[in-house]
């Protein structure tokens, strides 16, 4: 999906584009362009299946049953936790535009969204992961938001790229997204 799909799905629109729309959204992907820095930190972990044909993971709890019927149904025996951000330039950029054009503020929210979704895949098929799942990220379904402090804690080096959690285990800055891809390693 290109860009500017990408930010029409992220506004919910979903009528014929007009040529002014059209520009309006090109400038919000570019502007979006030009404010992110992407940056990316990623790591791999084995998985095991317990008697119970559980799919375990020792650093992380696994037994949320969706996660549990993705890794499976895709018989995923290895794990890639993979972040990335946009940095905080974007951030500050929506935050500014928020208090002065609220319609550009809209605009270039959705494409960051866009973006983020967008860099994040192109990077994650650099990995080269063999029969992966898509990514699933904490707060998805039924794994809890709460796994991000875990996974902030088992990958220090997250802050090197900028991001940090709040008490609400949101990241900052907000441009940023937490997968979890099982994948086959064999």
């Amino acid at each position: 999906m290109d860009l500017e799909t990408r930010t029409l799905k992220y506004l919910r629109y979903s009528n014929k584009v007009t040529e002014e729309q059209q520009k309006l959204v090109s400038g919000a992907i570019a502007e979006a362009v030009r404010y992110a820095r992407p940056q990316f930190v990623y790591r791999f972990l084995q998985l095991q299946k317990d008697d119970n044909g559980l799919i375990t993971c020792p650093e992380l709890e696994l037994t949320y049953p969706s996660f549990q019927k993705l890794l499976t149904k895709f018989q995923s025996d290895s794990l890639c936790i993979l972040v990335s951000t946009l940095g905080p330039a974007i951030d500050k950029r929506i935050d500014a535009l928020s208090k002065t054009d609220a319609s550009r503020m809209l605009l270039l929210d959705a494409a960051a969204n866009a973006l983020i979704e967008d860099e994040t895949n192109k990077f994650q098929e650099r990995l080269g992961l063999k029969e992966e799942t898509f990514r699933y990220g904490p707060g998805y379904g039924d794994v809890p938001l709460s796994m991000q402090r875990v996974i902030f804690d088992l990958m220090p080096e997250i802050s090197k790229i900028g991001i940090v959690l709040d008490d609400s285990n949101l990241m900052h800055p907000m441009k940023s997204m937490t997968g979890l891809i099982g994948f086959r390693s064999h």
